[in-house]
């Protein structure tokens, strides 16, 4: 009995110590919480090099160009079987080609539209007159600083017509020749030209192919020259030098190209200064499943064909010839 009290006794003591609630019944020690899992950052997929808005309008939804990049613009007047090229980059424009005197009208129609007054350099790739006779319209739309030619300057009709204009007009004539390189605004805008002179060739297949490269992105423009101009460009020019994402095609998609010569230019995507007409150069490209875009395309209205790269990535598209303005 007093072996049961005493026990009773220390009971009560026990409940009793600290601050505890008397007989608190025993807790487990809590759980932590799990750490927070670590979730990286989503990574924006690296877009293709060349982003086609004609097949795909909502290609660009997801890509944004930083502010600070400089742009590189390409534009085609709607030209029809003649040929030019408008580059704008870093506060300059550059010129391949001026068309004839009818097409040169619709390239001065896109200039003033685009708000171009002044043309710092015009390349004329051959004097034949779809590349070359538009000289006069050009310049009375936007003043020609430097017209660069690689012929001599008595070598057809429309060049001494050319020549002599550029005298009058006070336009700075220069040659360029086979490998020379020129840099456009900041540098970062490079046109390098080959130049075939093989007394075998006509005057198209010795035309000046003209390769145009901002940042890893390239586009080459082949003139009118046709298998036999580019086998001789091939067999001494390394096809690594010959690589573009953009083919500005030959000579108007009359015929097919040489493989081989397809093979070392390798590009994704064609482009065709023509109407719509299906000559052998489209057959050619249908076959070997590359796409090609015309200069020209109708809809309800007329649109201009519109390429333009941050030096990583293009962008193809029509606009409607209402819409064009000035980049700002």
């Amino acid at each position: 009995m007093k072996k049961s009290l005493t026990f009773l006794l220390f009971l009560v003591l026990l409940c009793a110590v600290g601050s505890a609630p008397a007989c608190a019944e025993f807790s487990p020690p809590e759980t932590p919480a799990p750490a927070r899992m670590h979730v990286p950052p989503a990574v924006t997929p690296e877009p293709p090099p060349i982003l086609n808005r004609i097949r795909d309008p909502k290609c660009l939804d997801s890509v944004r160009f930083h502010l600070d990049v400089k742009l590189l613009d390409i534009w085609f007047p709607d030209i029809m079987n003649a040929d030019e090229a408008i580059l704008l980059y870093d506060g300059e424009v550059w010129l391949i080609d001026c068309g004839d005197e009818k097409n040169g009208v619709r390239g001065a129609e896109l200039l003033k539209k685009l708000g171009v007054t002044k043309i710092d350099k015009l390349f004329v790739s051959h004097p034949h007159h779809d590349h070359i006779n538009g000289l006069a319209v050009t310049d009375e739309t936007a003043s020609v600083e430097q017209l660069l030619v690689c012929f001599p300057p008595d070598s057809t009709e429309s060049m001494i017509k050319a020549m002599d204009y550029a005298e009058t007009a006070g336009i700075t004539v220069k040659e360029y020749e086979d490998g020379d390189v020129f840099a456009m605004g900041d540098g970062r805008v490079t046109l390098k030209f080959f130049c075939n002179d093989d007394p075998a060739l006509d005057m198209n297949n010795n035309s000046a192919v003209t390769l145009l490269q901002h940042g890893t992105r390239r586009m080459l423009f082949c003139a009118d020259m046709e298998r036999p101009g580019q086998a001789v460009l091939t067999s001494r020019v390394s096809p690594e030098a010959l690589q573009a994402d953009i083919l500005k095609y030959p000579h108007h998609g009359k015929s097919g190209l040489m493989d081989e010569f397809l093979q070392a230019v390798s590009p994704s995507v064609a482009v065709i200064t023509n109407t719509s007409v299906r000559w052998g150069g489209m057959e050619y490209l249908s076959w070997r499943m590359i796409p090609y875009y015309y200069t020209v395309w109708y809809t309800a209205t007329a649109n201009y064909l519109h390429l333009y790269t941050d030096g990583s990535v293009w962008v193809i598209e029509y606009v409607p010839v209402d819409s064009v303005r000035p980049r700002s």
